[in-house]
């Protein structure tokens, strides 16, 4: 019993010792300074995402999802050519539904659609104009988006960090010897709450719809605009 009673007695000590001890850390009321940096990167885009959409409405089902699936087909095809299957193209499974449009005052019913998007990344920008005009010759039913974006936007924005981190320390010096303070170690550092954490991706307006129809010539001309990859770094420093 009494080895018991010492034993309760050790918990309840650490207990009170932890306490304390938080105490203490909650309130440091060391000098301090709080400031913002940003860090910005600017460059040309070297890849693009083309969204290729492919739906079918036929009086059958059947008919819908074949005539979808041979499109796609042909698609991947030719995308082949440009990219790597695997890391490059993406399909959605394919989606069949019954299509109603507005007739007059009412909803109709005109047949089955089966529809299915695949997402390409084309990596050479000069092949832009000749992909674009090889998809037009097949039955895509439109495409719905194409962005431009950089293959090393990770990277980029860790840079970001760095410039914004730096445009912070600098910040903090020329507060301090104004006030003539000197800053001493960094007590916070987070890219928490940035104001665009990642690329503000260049992204056209343009939705295509070829309305399943194959059309020959050339493809579309786009000169895609500058990127901007920005990040935004918030510091504490203690003040000696």
């Amino acid at each position: 019993m009494r080895h018991k009673i010492k034993l309760l007695s050790l918990v309840v000590s650490s207990g009170l010792l932890l306490m304390i001890s938080c105490q203490s850390a909650s309130s440091d009321n060391r000098d301090r300074i709080r400031v913002s940096g940003e860090g910005k990167i600017r460059i040309m885009p070297d890849q693009v995402t083309l969204t290729i959409n492919t739906a079918f409405t036929k009086p059958r089902m059947v008919d819908a999802v074949r005539e979808t699936q041979n499109t796609v087909d042909s698609v991947i095809a030719i995308l082949g050519k440009y990219g790597n299957k695997k890391e490059d193209i993406k399909t959605s499974s394919v989606s069949a539904n019954k299509d109603y449009q507005f007739i007059g005052n009412t909803n109709k019913f005109v047949g089955y659609q089966a529809q299915q998007t695949i997402d390409f990344v084309l990596h050479d920008l000069s092949k832009f104009t000749e992909l674009t005009g090889r998809l037009l010759e097949t039955k895509i039913s439109g495409i719905g988006s194409i962005s431009f974006d950089h293959s090393k936007a990770d990277s980029i924005l860790r840079e970001a960090d760095l410039i914004a981190y730096d445009d912070a320390l600098k910040s903090a010096q020329k507060l301090a010897s104004r006030a003539d303070v000197k800053i001493g170690k960094l007590l916070f550092l987070s890219n928490d709450g940035s104001a665009s954490n990642e690329s503000t991706g260049y992204r056209t307006g343009m939705a295509l719809e070829t309305f399943n129809k194959a059309y020959g010539g050339e493809g579309f001309k786009i000169a895609p605009e500058v990127l901007e990859f920005k990040r935004t770094i918030y510091t504490e420093f203690e003040i000696k």
